[in-house]
């Protein structure tokens, strides 16, 4: 789920758009010129005319580089039950861009093909962030998919009221009793609640799946070829329970828990929360949106209690596998210069950081990188004098996250998981005599349904 974004570097920039290929083409390598034909998604819409240009114009400079392949552009976003009709009909698209909720199923069923090899001819192929490419691997270790950028759930906390209530704004909770005690003396002291908590609006299941994770548990499992639902599970228990402890206990969540994720952000941009779950990239939201002080904001790694993981979410690339040996290719090399290059490239990082700053978007906040420690420090180098944050409010979600596992969200109908879920955060958060383990036992025979409905 996301509204959102993030992943582990410096100077991360939020890249771009969907990528595709037509297969129409079968299995011909190439037209009777010689050129490959490429179709890639994701151009900006006409409506918004400066970004759709500044698209095209990197359509022609690849183009340029590469006078073999032109490349088609659509609007047309990724869909699952369109995908599966279209691969049935043969004229599939034949590079995919995908949510992170995407791959495991797309694998599962067949329905992406193994880019193990020619992923290899990437410029910067091994310099990739195992993590980041975990997710994209089937259970032989081959790999499906490139990914295109990337985001992690952390802590983002209020720096102020840290101070206020005695706490250190540079040493932020790290597993969920921290925070919990945290979140009451911010509360003790301030009169502040000191944690909210999204609820409504698929929040509280999307939030409710990160909380499991990071005590190591699932809410889906792959069974054979399929995934089946597993929420009612120890960790998910164990959640809500602390959860619930807070909310009547300890009394710092407040009273209002019916919350979106605009109640949240723009009540934590106010002032009105000690802490909340979200990702560095929403910075940017909590300046420009929310109008947020930006000497308030800290970012922590997201807090633990065993599982050491967090949620990840983004997007990938994938490759029908109908689609010709030169469209894999050159899908790739486009991959390359338009999501990759900017994200290991010292040169191209550095321009892309002069427009954001120009633009009045934030430089300098930390993402979960693609690319090793060493391109790290050298797009960080280049993008030094364009930064427009104080990094060290965001240093700990940048040591936190870097000794994390990488979770992606569950791989079936995650978002109407996530609402079926919202019920029953809202169970434990509004009744004090709510049964977590009873309102999980609830909420898996309807997950259940979904997930074995939409794999018929």
């Amino acid at each position: 789920m996301r509204t959102l974004s993030t992943r582990v570097a410096l100077g991360a920039l939020a890249l771009g758009l969907a990528v595709t290929s037509t297969a129409c083409a079968s299995s011909d390598d190439a037209g009777s010129d010689g050129t490959t034909t490429i179709t890639v998604m994701g151009i900006p819409p006409t409506t918004k005319a400066a970004a759709r240009q500044a698209y095209l114009d990197q359509v022609a400079a690849f183009e340029q580089a590469n006078p073999k392949i032109k490349i088609e552009t659509t609007d047309a976003a990724f869909d699952p039950t369109a995908y599966a009709t279209q691969l049935a009909g043969g004229n599939a698209p034949s590079m995919l861009l995908v949510a992170l909720t995407e791959p495991a199923g797309l694998i599962a069923r067949r329905q992406v093909a193994d880019l193990t090899t020619a992923a290899e001819e990437l410029t910067n192929f091994k310099q990739f962030d195992p993590r980041v490419l975990d997710n994209l691997r089937d259970s032989a270790g081959k790999l499906y998919g490139i990914p295109t950028s990337s985001y992690a759930l952390g802590l983002v906390y209020n720096r102020k009221l840290f101070i206020q209530a005695g706490l250190d704004p540079a040493r932020p909770p790290t597993t969920w009793d921290e925070l919990a005690a945290a979140a009451k003396q911010i509360t003790d002291r301030t009169g502040v609640p000191g944690f909210a908590e999204m609820t409504v609006r698929n929040g509280g299941g999307w939030r409710l799946t990160a909380g499991t994770y990071s005590r190591g548990g699932a809410m889906q499992v792959q069974q054979g070829e399929k995934f089946a639902a597993t929420v009612d599970n120890p960790q998910a228990v164990a959640h809500l329970t602390q959860l619930q402890r807070m909310r009547w206990q300890d009394k710092s969540m407040g009273t209002n828990q019916l919350l979106g994720y605009d109640d949240v952000n723009s009540g934590f941009a106010a002032g009105k929360f000690g802490m909340i779950i979200s990702d560095p990239g929403y910075y940017a939201s909590y300046l420009n949106q929310y109008k947020g002080d930006p000497a308030n904001f800290g970012a922590g790694a997201y807090p633990q209690a065993g599982g050491n993981a967090t949620l990840i979410g983004g997007q990938a690339a994938m490759v029908n596998p109908k689609a010709s040996a030169a469209q894999r290719a050159a899908a790739l090399k486009w991959v390359d210069f338009y999501y990759l290059r900017p994200q290991y490239e010292p040169t191209a990082a550095a321009e892309r950081a002069r427009s954001n700053k120009e633009s009045g978007i934030p430089v300098g906040v930390p993402t979960v990188a693609l690319f090793n420690t060493e391109v790290q420090q050298r797009i960080a180098e280049a993008v030094k004098p364009y930064v427009t944050v104080d990094q060290a409010n965001f240093a700990p979600f940048l040591t936190g996250t870097a000794s994390l596992q990488y979770k992606p969200e569950p791989p079936v109908e995650a978002q109407k998981l996530y609402a079926a879920l919202d019920t029953t955060v809202q169970a434990v958060l509004t009744r004090q005599d709510a049964d977590p383990a009873a309102e999980l036992a609830a909420a898996q025979k309807t997950a259940t349904t979904i997930v074995e409905q939409a794999q018929r």
